[in-house]
């Protein structure tokens, strides 16, 4: 079972990775990138939100609603040594989907169709992470055999619809009823993967080749760990105490005044801390 962490805008930077890479997930991803300023080569996202030390275990994800900027930056993020290169297809804030990005690319299917044909022979693993649903889409399956058809590094459904937001509840049979449809791709599953024993739960109820963790992880990276011990060995055995969670914070505080100053720092790593 692969367990990968989600791109998150504002929270899986630099600073935090280097904590997530010490749980060993099987990959990471870093923030989502915007394809108009990733084309524009925007300094920010060139060299803080793209900013990795190894570049085969973490990929990236890049969002727009304009098909040239989309294959022009998954192209640049290949040339700049991406190999796993994710297109945002969930992203629910309206700051996003009002420009065609994100989930509103659910209504889009000639467009990500048409991006995909373009990308398919480039030397990098590209996949899709979508939505359940947004206003009249309610039909996921296209984007699954989608996928299939251009055969994808993986699909990862999170279980909620657009309106929905982060509110109300993932629907993990939607899930589990598209992992059990036929396939030759990996099948990622994400939305509401806080606790290890619900996840292993969800796990078995599903066919999955693997989840997506993403808000379980803020402040706890220790689930990445409880999840291997619970699949393997059938019990958790890390439980993290004040002194290792203190020094956790201590090292992240660190990492974050290296790579952004002090007032940063102290102002961001509120948002880690649960």
């Amino acid at each position: 079972m692969k367990i990968y962490t989600a791109p998150m805008a504002g929270t899986t930077d630099y600073s935090f990775r280097k904590i997530l890479q010490k749980f060993k997930p099987d990959f990471l991803f870093t923030e989502m990138v915007n394809a108009n300023l990733l084309n524009r080569e925007d300094d920010t996202t060139i060299n803080e939100l793209l900013k990795c030390d190894d570049k085969q275990r973490t990929g990236t994800q890049i969002f727009g609603g304009n098909k040239d900027e989309l294959v022009s930056g998954i192209l640049k993020l290949k040339n700049l040594g991406f190999r796993k290169i994710n297109i945002n297809m969930g992203c629910p804030q309206p700051k996003i989907t009002k420009n065609g990005a994100g989930s509103a690319l659910l209504e889009n299917f000639e467009l990500v169709e048409e991006v995909l044909l373009e990308t398919k022979d480039i030397e990098a693993d590209i996949s899709l992470k979508i939505r359940v649903g947004y206003r009249e889409f309610q039909n996921p399956e296209i984007f699954l055999k989608l996928a299939n058809k251009y055969n994808l590094d993986f699909i990862c459904i999170h279980g909620r619809t657009r309106e929905q937001l982060y509110n109300g509840k993932a629907d993990w049979d939607i899930v589990s009823e598209l992992s059990n449809r036929p396939r030759k791709i990996d099948f990622i599953g994400n939305g509401d993967l806080f606790e290890a024993k619900d996840i292993v739960s969800l796990i078995k109820k599903s066919n999955l080749d693997g989840i997506m963790l993403s808000r379980g992880i803020i402040g706890n990276p220790w689930l990445i760990s409880q999840i291997r011990e619970l699949l393997n060995l059938g019990e958790i055995t890390t439980f993290p105490d004040f002194d290792t969670v203190k020094n956790a914070v201590l090292e992240h505080i660190s990492y974050l005044e290296e790579n952004k100053g002090k007032i940063v720092a102290a102002l961001e790593i509120n948002k880690y801390l649960q």
